[in-house]
């Protein structure tokens, strides 16, 4: 009796199958026709309304510990510095109050040098100068003697053999020639006398500038051999190998010795996931409820992003940006906390006084005119109008201008039908399901 039933059955399916197959066109017609768009079929409006809005992103992280700011010794031309000075561990510092301070021995010893070399060089450009005036008026005196003894030579020249000696008018000849060649020597004397003193103060003035930018050089390293840091805060030491930095160590430029601890601030380090963190930025407030200390919440501000994001687990799909965060109200609570308590945060992107919020369905970006727009109703009829929008979230978008206050928007474009997708019966015999492109398996999807 069960076997004749389940053939029974097992017929039924069959035929049905047949039938199925053979007027799956008109079976999908009537479908249509039932769940088609018409023009009754409503457009679904929100009125707008103005509110402030707050666009925030989650995060997750853990306090790492309290603020603390590095003191590093200071990059100097002399390379290391010599530690001379160090303020005891424990000590609470004011802001501008020196922690450490750099044997300034070597430096004076190069300053006092360079000051010699400058004096030096002063004394030497002066007695240059003297050289110089004094070699003019020689060499003017000797020109002025050549000259005269020229004009004279050639006033007194014999010149009548009958009267003088032929040795005596080539002597004058000769005693001529020797005074205007005496006259040229001079003149080119001159212009050498006038190279080499350009020459000499073009060499003082090189000693000179070097000397000059080795004193500031050197009065930087001065200024920078005690280290005065700009915040208050608890002064701890940063020990190498676990030992003490001690006096007449040696400190390379970078090195951190001393750190200052803030006890009014904690630090955080939050993850916000890669889709989320575009709009990231240094300074954005954070508001942070902790798993420990359910009932408060705190506040805080970023201090650095990560610029690249990356995975927390090996293997893992998920890209997360890292943010340190200063929270800056938890003093009274600092004796609850400790390093390690998971937080969950929400990172304040955008804050709004005063906007529109609606489905981001609501809004069509074009992408080639670079502008988005809405449909606003207008009697029985939408009409395209041109918005400013702002940073949106997931699922909602925010309009900033273009609109006005209590008009009626389309949450979709009233413009585009629905599509219908249907499962392809054809490929029943298979087995398999169909499925249309962007739908779920052997389902139906409208748009």
């Amino acid at each position: 009796m069960r076997q004749a039933g389940r053939i029974a059955a097992l017929v039924i399916l069959i035929v049905g199958g047949i039938l199925l197959f053979q007027y799956r066109d008109t079976i999908s017609t009537q479908i249509s026709k039932v769940l088609a768009a018409t023009e009754d079929d409503p457009v679904p409006v929100t009125r707008l309304s103005r509110q402030p809005f707050l666009l925030t992103v989650p995060a997750t992280g853990e306090v790492v510990g309290l603020e603390t700011t590095p003191v590093a010794v200071p990059s100097t031309p002399s390379g290391s510095l010599k530690l001379s000075w160090l303020i005891p561990e424990g000590r609470f510092v004011r802001a501008g109050e020196p922690v450490v301070r750099f044997d300034s021995t070597d430096a004076k010893l190069s300053l006092e040098k360079q000051q010699n070399t400058l004096d030096a060089n002063q004394e030497n450009t002066k007695i240059k100068a003297l050289n110089i005036v004094t070699n003019d008026k020689v060499l003017g005196f000797d020109r002025t003697s050549a000259e005269l003894q020229y004009d004279y030579d050639m006033t007194v020249m014999p010149q009548d053999e009958t009267i003088f000696s032929k040795w005596d008018i080539i002597t004058a000849q000769a005693d001529a020639n020797y005074d205007k060649e005496r006259i040229d020597f001079l003149k080119s004397k001159g212009k050498t006398q006038e190279r080499i003193a350009r020459s000499d103060q073009q060499i003082l003035a090189i000693e000179r500038n070097r000397a000059q930018a080795e004193v500031k050089v050197i009065q930087t390293t001065l200024d920078s051999l005690e280290l005065r840091p700009s915040v208050p805060g608890l002064v701890l030491y940063r020990r190498d190998r676990r030992q003490d930095p001690q006096i007449g160590d040696d400190c390379q430029p970078g090195q951190v010795m001393v750190e200052l601890v803030n006890l009014d601030v904690l630090q955080a380090r939050i993850y916000v996931l890669e889709r989320d963190g575009g709009s990231l930025a240094k300074g954005q407030s954070v508001v942070i409820k902790l798993d420990a200390i359910p009932e408060k919440e705190y506040h805080g501000a970023i201090r650095t992003v990560s610029s690249v994001a990356g995975a927390l687990e090996r293997n893992s799909p998920l890209r997360y940006f890292t943010c340190d965060v200063a929270i800056t109200d938890a003093g009274r609570d600092l004796k609850r906390i400790r390093p390690g308590m998971y937080l969950r945060g929400d990172v304040v992107l955008e804050k709004y006084e005063s906007c529109f919020v609606v489905p981001s369905s609501a809004v069509n970006n074009r992408d080639k005119e670079r502008d988005s727009l809405v449909y606003v109703k207008k009697g029985d009829r939408f009409f395209e109008q041109k918005v400013q929008t702002g940073l949106s979230s997931h699922g909602e978008a925010v309009i900033l201008g273009g609109v006005e206050e209590g008009a009626q928007i389309a949450l979709r474009n009233p413009f585009e039908t629905r599509k219908l997708y249907l499962p392809d019966f054809s490929k029943g015999s298979t087995g398999q399901q169909g499925r249309m492109p962007g739908g779920p398996p052997g389902g139906m999807m409208m748009r």
